[in-house]
């Protein structure tokens, strides 16, 4: 039995299952949450600072592959 489910349609999702000459992946994992600008000084004078997103609190959504296919489209 599954411990995970789909985050969008609720249904279990599997593991990847590995054969000899392909796998199959039934879901994604996908890390989203609360962002705040962020800055890295440069210790270089020529070299501009850089800016980012620094992620607060992240929350994991699980996405089985039949909703993630039909995210992409």
């Amino acid at each position: 039995m599954s411990s995970l489910y789909c985050s969008i349609c609720g249904r279990p999702v599997y593991p990847t299952v590995h054969f000899k000459d392909h796998y199959t992946v039934d879901y994604y994992v996908e890390v989203t949450g609360d962002t705040e600008q962020a800055t890295i000084t440069s210790n270089e004078q020529d070299k501009p600072d850089t800016i980012y997103l620094k992620l607060l609190a992240p929350k994991e959504i699980v996405t089985c592959a039949d909703c993630r296919k039909k995210s992409l489209k």
